[in-house]
């Protein structure tokens, strides 16, 4: 008994070691493989996003996890041993009752097996049904949405819609069993009941002893936990398999993304020198037809900036994902100096950009890292004063080992203008360490009308010498740009400075005479 309480213990602890193992080596596999492509085209396309996001939740869930399959193969191992050796030992009894105990149960263990498996299809079936109730669960229990929700009066609707989710899901997945798993759990049932008034008749008529007798009848009762045990290994170990079988499709959706072989490799060390040029570039978003961008011709000259406006849907941020790489053209070309960006290295050309986006990523990191961002470990203090984010940095607790979350002890919560300032500090940082294209897309988009002024007071300071490409719909910003085009439908329909395209008295000229307006308090 010692030595079976040692074993089994040693069995568990090494199963849940090595299951744990298998889990982590799992998440890493799949965490590269989404991060290895080069571009975001793979993450925005939807079938492979719902494979890539089952193959990442269903790792998360521990009935589903495939490092149980350390423990679950061991369970259902054991089951079997223990049914094949009952069946042994009451065929010293009667050969026939051994044989139809090992028939009963092979039967029972072949049914659950088949059940085991519809209800793991039943589960991944219902993905989608899951993603839903965790959509709602989030609405009625996280920050983002809290103030939303309780102005509208939602809570008892999302509250609602989790609970019909929830009883549409169950509906399903706890289908009614067929007929089959029936008839074997009964004709188990009446070889084990037989089993055991057949030895006790016999020890009641003297024709078995005592001992005898009681190892027969509780080898069938041994012999029912093995198979219960077998059940439920089984079950268990057909949810891991459907969850690698799952993994798997998740990473062959992304492999043929994530293939580096058609990268360029050339380094792109002190670009622009020259320009960056679109020539007929066309683009459409995956799973799409509609082209954002159709004959695009654009030349941004090196050291100078340009500004993009036009109305929301007309190409502006996607002009800025082909120049970041995250995308390539549906047709045309994206040249550096006369060099197609495909060709690039395209890690090394991302260290001459920086970027910030009119959402920058909030880290609920330290504000030092928030800044950083991965690049090297240089003083950050300079950048942060230029972007006129010193005074966000100094207000804080710990100062630069603030946490901006307020969701960890001692963190904070920033305001929209303050993560704005933020990315532009962090941008700035980039171009300290090297950068040489800096990108604005909505830089005043949350920052109040004093900020906002500041900002303008300062661009040309903060983009002297830069590339510099500038989305705004503010037009006290982009006027002090070299140059401004002006998109619609994906094209450039004008281009020239401030001044130039006032004169000719276009869309841009209607567009800052109407925003002009509203500000001056005269008719629009």
């Amino acid at each position: 008994m010692l030595l079976q309480w040692l074993g089994g213990a040693l069995q568990r602890a090494a199963a849940t070691a090595l299951g744990e193992r298998v889990d982590a080596l799992l998440q890493h596999e799949l965490m590269r493989a989404v991060a290895a492509p080069s571009g975001v085209r793979h993450l925005e396309d939807p079938a492979t996003a719902a494979l890539v996001e089952v193959g990442r939740d269903t790792l998360r869930a521990d009935w589903a996890r495939p490092g149980r399959l350390a423990s679950t193969i061991g369970g259902l191992a054991t089951g079997r041993i223990i049914l094949l050796a009952a069946g042994i030992i009451l065929a010293g009894f009667h050969w026939w009752l051994g044989a139809g105990l090992l028939a009963a149960g092979v039967w029972a263990a072949y049914e659950d097996r088949v059940a085991s498996r519809t209800e793991a299809g039943h589960h991944y079936g219902a993905s989608e049904s899951a993603r839903r109730m965790r959509y709602f669960n989030d609405l009625g229990t996280t920050p983002p949405a809290a103030k939303e929700i309780r102005l509208f009066g939602l809570p008892e609707f999302v509250v609602n819609r989790h609970g019909e989710t929830w009883a549409a899901t169950m509906q399903r997945v706890l289908t009614p069993a067929g007929r089959r798993p029936l008839i074997a759990t009964a004709f188990l049932g009446v070889v084990v009941l037989g089993g055991i008034v057949l030895v006790v008749r016999e020890a009641v008529a003297g024709r078995l002893a005592a001992g005898p007798t009681a190892t027969y009848v509780q080898t069938f009762l041994v012999a029912l936990g093995g198979i219960q045990q077998s059940s439920w290994s089984g079950l268990q170990t057909e949810l891991a398999l459907a969850t690698l079988a799952r993994y798997d499709e998740a990473m062959h959706a992304i492999a043929p993304t994530a293939a580096p072989a058609d990268r360029g490799s050339k380094p792109s060390t002190g670009m622009p020198q020259r320009e960056i040029a679109l020539r007929e570039v066309s683009f459409s978003y995956p799973g799409t037809s509609r082209e954002v961008l159709r004959d695009l011709d654009l030349v941004i000259p090196a050291g100078q900036s340009l500004a993009v406006v036009g109305a929301n849907g007309a190409g502006k941020t996607s002009l800025v994902k082909l120049l970041c790489g995250l995308y390539e053209p549906t047709r045309g070309s994206v040249t550096i100096d006369g060099l197609d960006l495909r060709e690039l290295d395209l890690d090394d050309w991302r260290r001459r950009l920086a970027v910030v986006f009119q959402q920058p990523v909030r880290l609920p990191m330290s504000a030092y890292s928030n800044v950083r961002f991965g690049r090297a470990d240089a003083s950050p203090d300079r950048a942060v004063e230029r972007a006129g984010a010193k005074t966000i940095v100094e207000a804080l607790p710990n100062g630069w080992d603030t946490v901006l979350s307020a969701e960890f002890d001692g963190g904070v919560e920033l305001s929209g203008g303050e993560w704005q300032r933020l990315g532009l500090a962090r941008a700035l940082y980039a171009v300290q360490q090297g950068a040489s294209v800096l990108v604005l897309d909505e830089p005043a988009a949350h920052l109040d009308a004093r900020s906002e002024a500041e900002l303008y007071r300062r661009f040309l300071d903060l983009t002297a010498g830069l590339t510099t490409i500038l989305i705004s719909h503010r037009f006290s910003t982009v006027r002090q740009a070299s140059s401004i085009v002006v998109l619609d439908e994906g094209r450039v329909i004008e281009q020239g400075s401030h001044d130039e395209l006032l004169e000719r008295d276009g869309i841009y000229a209607h567009l800052f005479r109407l925003q002009a307006a509203r500000f001056e308090g005269g008719p629009a």
